[in-house]
């Protein structure tokens, strides 16, 4: 519920770009599921910009629309999740990525 009201918070700023931090990271496994698939239709629906904080890479696949993978602090490769499994820009990245696909 917590979830839900922050989000519903930072649409009500009606900024240009929304920062979420590990929005969803201590959610269980249904509600996260959930609150995804509310965030995409809230996105497509108002077209804001949103910065998706998170370690999950499946979370990253599916709600990003382009993504960056940070190694050491660093950015190593940045771009859409389709490209980024189909071309891994170094090793750290391929093994990062190894056998994930993008969701529906």
């Amino acid at each position: 519920m917590k979830q839900r009201v922050g989000l519903a918070r930072a649409l009500a700023a009606d900024t240009d770009v929304i920062l979420m931090d590990e929005a969803f990271s201590a959610l269980d496994p249904l509600i996260r599921a959930d609150m995804q698939d509310q965030l995409l239709d809230l996105q497509k629906n108002l077209s804001k910009t949103i910065v998706f904080i998170t370690h999950d890479l499946d979370e990253a696949l599916k709600i990003g629309s382009e993504i960056s993978i940070l190694k050491d602090g660093q950015v190593v490769q940045t771009g859409m999740p389709a490209d980024i499994l189909a071309n891994p820009a170094d090793d750290y990245v391929k093994r990062f990525v190894k056998g994930r696909q993008v969701h529906a």
